[in-house]
């Protein structure tokens, strides 16, 4: 290397080093909450000379979708160390551009915010809920420097601060680069705090409940209880709990009717907000603590390929969230029951929404677990005004998922000795998620292959049920552990939900392809003149005496325009599902072994 080669990458080494040390700094003012205002100041030091280019995200941990959070802001201004006014470019919907500045700038704006979920942020007299993503700017090319933020809390001194980041002084927190900053919510308010501690490992961490509801004391302590029933739960399932950073999880906890009912996963933390409350919907809400806490091994640590690094700045599409978000859903009522929150009857009787919704879909002839994956940036609370398809084209990879994870642990238990989907978990959790090795599709066939030492088992599965569309025979399966699974209304015709006017009956519904009514050609918002030549009204209940196999002819309104149709009724598919009244011994064995892990 040559003298001034050698002096370059020396300049080059301390400027990163300076630039990786010197941290990025954020003010929070909330003088104007009661308007859903908050105003952000961003100090970027040890800026080389060019321009700097400050950037809003468009994508937020745990969603797919594009957002377009930059719409919400605005009064945008900048200045140098020394508090020149300098020119602001805006270059990009979400991008601006300061040049001519001094090695330090000031960023400054407002942001409006009033949806507080897992995705948005929300702000006014009752709270501040942040999701990073959607409340902050960033610097481009500045991703691995630190990030300190402080909240200016002098108007709401009662106010308390709750988040994963690490706290540094009072009100008053650090991360260590901009991917934490952005997977670490905060929220500020009237909060409420518990916590208990559980040792793993060898080390003991604190998992801590922030909560801002209406409820009472008691009402908070039991449901911690729950919490901790949870936490062990899965625990268990895992063999440990991960290593947190600074040794402790918080659950954020928003239960009031001034939120948007959401649930989000993050490394260190989840949101979980909901209009309802404990007194009402204790039940309700820890499920989606359970789900959420879940997540803190599959996908934050057993972490897709796919999705590593998740890019801040566009859709992030995965190909196995069948995985890492259906088989967490069917984990998330199996943890409720096995700790005892549900019982039994309340877990069976819960699964036939889930059943019924996949066992009847046909967007399955469509796309396979991973393609309704990969859809995902379309549907994960995605925003677009033109209509879709998806009532005969898509298949929550939630419930598709969850469908699989139930029909994959009966086998494993069916045809496996001691083997369940509890091995599947944490085989892949000591070998990807401590590790934080990502994976993909073909390393849980490998892993079903090993804790069931039958490769050729594994290879079936994923050939019919991942890479194809079939379907187990999940009736069979929950008959060997003492579960009905049988038609609903036998007899029945399959009909359609209408609301009835003086000239007819208007369909309310979609119209899936595999309805009957399909071939009719009716859709959704036609109105029905006439079932063989007999106007439907409410008193005479026409789509409610179909009888199966029979021909019947439709006269109906679509656009303005008559038209004319048939079908042939048929058995209404839904299934329903229960316990059995009488289990033999073995059965009973196998289901306790199952709810009660």
């Amino acid at each position: 290397m040559t003298p001034r080669l050698f002096l370059l990458a020396t300049i080059l080494f301390i400027t990163t080093t300076l630039f990786a040390q010197d941290p990025i700094r954020y003010q929070v003012n909330l003088d104007n909450v009661q308007h859903h205002e908050i105003d952000i100041r961003i100090d970027f030091p040890s800026l080389s000379q060019k321009a700097l280019v400050v950037h809003m995200p468009t994508a937020s941990p745990g969603r797919y979708a594009i957002h377009n959070f930059a719409k919400n802001v605005y009064d945008v201004k900048a200045m140098d160390s020394k508090g020149k006014i300098l020119s602001v470019y805006k270059r990009m919907a979400d991008e601006w551009e300061i040049a001519g500045h001094d090695g330090h700038v000031t960023f400054q704006y407002t942001l409006f915010a009033n949806r507080a979920d897992g995705t948005y942020a929300g702000v006014d007299n009752r709270k501040v809920h942040m999701n990073m993503p959607a409340t902050f700017a960033y610097g481009k090319e500045m991703h691995k420097r630190p990030v300190e933020i402080s909240f200016d809390l002098s108007k709401r001194p009662d106010w308390k601060v709750a988040t994963q980041l690490k706290k540094v002084a009072n009100d008053k927190f650090y991360a260590p680069n901009y991917y934490y900053f952005f997977d670490s919510p905060t929220i500020i308010g009237d909060i409420d705090f518990r916590s208990f501690t559980v040792d793993s490992d060898g080390k003991q961490y604190t998992i801590e409940i922030a909560m801002d509801h209406e409820g009472t004391d008691k009402e908070l302590d039991d449901y911690t209880d729950w919490v901790q029933k949870v936490v062990e739960e899965q625990k268990a399932v895992y063999g440990g709990l991960p290593d947190y950073d600074y040794g402790k999880y918080t659950f954020l906890c928003m239960y009031n009717p001034w939120v948007s009912g959401d649930g989000m996963e993050h490394r260190n933390s989840t949101v979980c907000t909901s209009k309802g409350s404990l007194a009402n919907n204790a039940k309700g809400v820890i499920g989606t603590v359970s789900h959420e806490f879940f997540h803190c091994w599959n996908v934050e640590r057993i972490r897709p390929q796919s999705l590593e690094p998740f890019d801040f700045d566009k859709a992030n599409m995965s190909g196995e969230l069948w995985f890492a978000e259906g088989f967490t859903s069917y984990y998330t009522r199996l943890t409720l029951v096995r700790a005892g929150i549900i019982t039994p009857e309340e877990y069976i009787g819960g699964l036939a929404g889930m059943i019924n919704y996949v066992t009847n879909a046909p967007g399955r002839k469509y796309r396979n677990p991973i393609e309704m994956s990969q859809h995902a940036p379309f549907v994960d609370a995605a925003k677009s005004i033109d209509p879709n398809n998806y009532s005969n084209t898509f298949v929550s990879y939630y419930s598709y998922g969850s469908y699989l994870g139930l029909a994959l642990d009966l086998t494993l238990r069916a045809q496996f000795e001691d083997v369940s989907l509890d091995d599947l978990m944490r085989y892949m959790w000591e070998h990807f998620g401590k590790t934080e090795i990502p994976y993909q599709i073909p390393d849980i066939e490998k892993a079903l292959a090993t804790i069931t030492r039958d490769a050729a088992f594994a290879k079936s599965f994923f050939a019919q049920h991942i890479y194809d569309s079939q379907l187990p025979n999940t009736q069979q399966l929950l008959k060997e552990f003492g579960v009905n699974l049988q038609l609903e209304n036998i007899g029945k015709a399959a009909t359609i939900r209408v609301s009835y006017g003086e000239d007819g009956a208007t369909v309310k519904s979609a119209i899936s392809e595999n309805h009957p009514f399909y071939s009719a050609g009716i859709n959704q918002d036609d109105k029905i003149i006439s079932i063989n030549g007999k106007m439907p009204t409410k008193e005479n209940d026409l789509l409610n005496q179909l009888v199966i196999g029979q021909t019947y002819t439709l006269k109906y309104l679509q656009n303005g325009l008559e038209e004319t149709g048939s079908f042939v009724a048929e058995q209404d598919p839904r299934l329903a599902i229960s316990l059995m009244e009488k289990r033999g011994k073995k059965t009973k064995r196998k289901l306790n072994k199952w709810l009660k892990q």
